[in-house]
């Protein structure tokens, strides 16, 4: 059973990354009402799946709770890493 609460906060996780990752894919400086109004739904929904299942896990009890959790943070660090993989970042330029 601790197994599918890690799963069930990955796999949130995962929705979440790709919601997140679909709305900044849409933001453009001449945005219109109706992307912002996508970001915030999309915020909004990625809220309520997190918001759903640590409640959900929680009522389970708090080991159940923390391994959500855990599921959600361990899949976030591991896009974060993904997506920075082979990107080389530079420092701003200065200006002088």
């Amino acid at each position: 059973m601790a197994l599918l609460w890690l799963l069930a906060g990955g796999a949130i996780g995962l929705a979440n990354g790709w919601l997140l990752w679909q709305g900044v894919a849409r933001l453009r400086p001449d945005a219109s009402a109706r992307a912002v109004a996508g970001m915030v739904g999309g915020a909004a929904l990625r809220w309520a799946l997190v918001t759903a299942l640590l409640v959900v896990a929680l009522r389970q009890g708090v080991v159940s709770g923390v391994l959500a959790f855990a599921g959600l943070w361990l899949v976030r660090w591991g896009l974060i890493g993904w997506w920075s993989l082979g990107r080389k970042v530079e420092p701003p330029a200065v200006r002088g």
